[in-house]
């Protein structure tokens, strides 16, 4: 008879376990595809993209149309940083025909993709034209130095010829605060 119940116990254990990862699986899914829609790059950049997000026990797939070839790498971006995302297939398609090779906007693409796979500075907040090779930054850097990296980075790319940073520092540092409170 004992053993009869724990026999009983463990089959009840397995079947609620069984039972319960499914649902814990959905839930997770559920959850990425809501913290997707609800990310700050989602609701600002991506807002006029016809993007959809499926996920299946951490697998998402990315289908949908999208205005710019950059903004297929920062929707990949933002799901692959996401808990419990475990691989994104991206077949996200850009809304009408893509660049040349090597024209004003196939190079414009090719910086906003290096700014975006480089965490010291904001692809989202620089905005990237390209006139003759030339690749001119506005936008918002947090300081100095990512002014400067962005330069950089900007310039590491195959095509580009000079780069005019307009960005603007929007930080001063605590340092820069403090001194200037002594100062008057």
């Amino acid at each position: 008879m004992k053993e009869h119940y724990s026999l009983l116990l463990l089959v009840a254990a397995i079947a609620l376990l069984a039972l319960g990862l499914p649902a814990h699986a959905s839930r997770m899914d559920a959850r990425i595809e809501a913290s997707a829609k609800k990310s700050y790059v989602f609701k600002a950049f991506l807002k006029e993209d016809d993007i959809k997000i499926e996920s299946k026990d951490g697998a998402v797939t990315l289908t949908g149309l999208v205005s710019e070839e950059y903004h297929k790498s920062l929707a990949q971006e933002t799901l692959t940083g996401l808990p419990g995302v475990k691989s994104v297939d991206n077949r996200l398609e850009v809304k009408g025909a893509p660049p040349t090779a090597n024209s004003d906007a196939w190079l414009r693409d090719k910086v906003k993709v290096t700014l975006l796979f480089h965490r010291s500075v904001s692809a989202a907040k620089t905005e990237v034209d390209v006139k003759d090779g030339i690749a001119t930054l506005r936008g918002n850097a947090a300081s100095l130095a990512q002014k400067d990296l962005t330069t950089e980075y900007a310039k590491d790319v195959e095509g580009i010829t000079a780069v005019n940073n307009e960005m603007t520092v929007t930080k001063t540092s605590k340092k820069n605060k403090d001194r200037g409170r002594k100062d008057r």
